[in-house]
């Protein structure tokens, strides 16, 4: 199980090599290493205070960094599409948790302000093994 990550990534990237050289693949904003996972669970809420930084990836999702070096991602059931790592994200809940349904809004850096929001999805752990 440990390898499948990498196993499925190099997979993807098998086609993409063939009309791209790998230097651009290594410069495309969307591709980010998965490293071999470690323990590989579900859940639908995530502790707040344990979150020690967070990384939006381009149209896919979140990740949230816990202690441990464990990783949260989280895919959003809608409006994934609107995220970028230019975005400033706004998480307001009356909770110390962040839980699948809940609402992110995101600001854009520029004066126009409000750029639209997002719903949380289940959160999958990836850990670092090393």
């Amino acid at each position: 199980m440990k390898h499948v990550g990498l196993l499925l990534l190099s997979f993807a990237l098998a086609g993409c090599v063939s009309s791209t050289t790998a230097e651009n693949i290594a410069t495309q904003k969307e591709m980010i290493f998965v490293p071999p996972v470690d323990i590989l669970e579900t859940t639908n809420c995530i502790s707040l205070n344990q979150v020690r930084s967070t990384r939006v990836i381009d149209r896919i999702g979140i990740a949230y960094e816990m202690p441990n070096r464990k990783i949260w991602i989280n895919r959003p059931k809608w409006g994934a599409s609107i995220l970028n790592d230019n975005l400033i994200m706004v998480t307001q809940n009356g909770s110390s948790r962040l839980c699948s349904g809940d609402i992110i809004r995101f600001l854009d850096r520029s004066p126009a302000g409000y750029r639209g929001s997002i719903a949380l999805g289940p959160f999958i752990s990836y850990s670092d093994s090393q």
